[in-house]
């Protein structure tokens, strides 16, 4: 009998075929999920962003705070170099920092926890055009991730409006135009 598992290269496309599938349906949930503030999912109680002490340094040594954050649409997404989904979706993530990269309303922060050497060591920290950042505090606690990559938007009166473990296209149309609507909103 005749199986996936005796022909490698079926075997590798069913494999690749059902990756992008899951990754659809993944994409497909993330920006149904990107609707609105009012309707973020619900997260964990946490103080507001420029509330936390956290700091982080780009791969240049130059020094931020968390707290600079204030007044800001931020999408924090935390890394990890060795984290295949992470490398994965960096590209989409660069995509969607070169969107903003001019307007200072919006940032869009990619932090590893690992040291400032191993991510300047990583081919993947010199391929790309955004910066890379490495947290010199401990992480908060209440961003600290159950997994990676894990990516946060924060409104620009530094709430929580959305969440998301697992790769995803963050450049999407709906992902941009949604962090374009918040960077507008008025803040109370």
């Amino acid at each position: 009998m005749n199986s996936i598992a005796s022909k490698p290269i079926a075997g590798f496309l069913c494999s690749v075929l059902l990756l992008l599938l899951l990754e659809a349906g993944a994409a497909l949930l993330l920006v149904s999920g990107v609707n609105s503030a009012e309707e973020a999912p619900a997260l964990p109680r946490m103080t507001l962003l420029g509330d936390l002490r956290g700091t982080f340094t780009d791969l240049e040594g130059k020094s931020f705070a968390l707290e600079d954050l204030r007044d800001k649409v931020v999408v924090i997404n935390l890394w990890a170099t060795w984290c295949p989904p992470c490398r994965a979706e960096m590209p989409f993530l660069e995509n969607l920092w070169k969107k903003f990269q001019d307007d200072d309303r919006v940032q869009v922060l990619c932090i590893s926890k690992e040291t400032l050497e191993e991510v300047r060591r990583d081919p993947l920290a010199k391929s790309l055009t955004m910066p890379l950042y490495v947290f010199t505090s401990s992480v908060p606690p209440e961003l600290d991730p159950e997994g990676l990559p894990t990516t946060y938007i924060f409104d620009r009166t530094g709430r929580v409006v959305f969440g998301h473990t697992g790769m995803a296209q963050w450049d999407a149309p709906e992902i941009v135009t949604y962090l374009e609507a918040l960077s507008k909103a008025k803040v109370d």
